[in-house]
């Protein structure tokens, strides 16, 4: 029997688009009878932005309303726990209704692109030259968490795949890029890996079960 979910996703900026493939992948994955319904929650046209994340879940939910809120916050310098706690926090302190959605954190270490170093002929394809003779050296899945800026290396990686050069290679969109490699990756197996995302997909996995609790009761 099929389920329809709705899910939005409220993140830092616009090249956190990629982790939408990454979402749906894990949620078919835990149930594969879902048709998932996603979107990013984009706040920035806004006349007024809201700054704080509590004031942005509220406008979330109100200009994108959905069955799972997935917030998406980089660890960065901080650890899981804190940006989780940071997250739990300003769910409760905003107008968050935990019987209509069901929040969800989504936390990479380091950085959102340290997910998207995994696959070789993704950034290839993405870059806008999938038969490149450019063979990106990745990063042990083990040590993708260690990086200390994922982000500088997946773009100097789609540089060279591009084959561009001089004003080329200028004009080269590498953010644009980024969003295209989740949607050239088919199996994101390799994350599981990765303590961030083992905890993210736990996260998943029970609010995932209390939201089809709360559908059928």
């Amino acid at each position: 029997m099929i389920s329809e979910i709705t899910y939005t996703l409220l993140s830092d900026g616009s090249s956190d688009k990629a982790l939408m493939p990454i979402i749906e992948w894990t949620l078919l994955q835990l149930d594969s009878t879902l048709l998932i319904q996603g979107i990013r929650a984009d706040l920035a046209p806004l006349k007024h932005p809201p700054k704080n994340l509590t004031h942005r879940i509220n406008v979330a939910l109100r200009l994108y309303p959905c069955d799972l809120l997935f917030i998406h916050r980089d660890s960065e310098k901080e650890s899981l726990s804190n940006r989780s706690n940071e997250i739990g926090k300003a769910v409760d302190e905003s107008d968050f209704d935990p019987k209509k959605q069901i929040a969800i954190p989504i936390i990479p270490i380091r950085m959102m692109e340290a997910w998207l170093l995994i696959d070789e002929q993704a950034i290839r394809t993405a870059a806008g030259n999938p038969n490149s003779r450019h063979k990106p050296v990745l990063p042990n899945p083990k040590a993708l968490e260690s990086l200390p800026d994922p982000k500088l290396i997946l773009q100097e990686h789609l540089r060279q795949a591009s084959g561009l050069k001089g004003r080329q290679l200028d004009k080269f969109n590498v953010g644009k890029a980024v969003h295209l490699i989740a949607q050239n990756v088919f199996d994101f197996s390799i994350l599981k890996q990765l303590t961030a995302y083992q905890n993210f997909e736990d996260e998943v996995r029970n609010k995932l079960s209390i939201h089809k609790l709360t559908k059928n009761s």
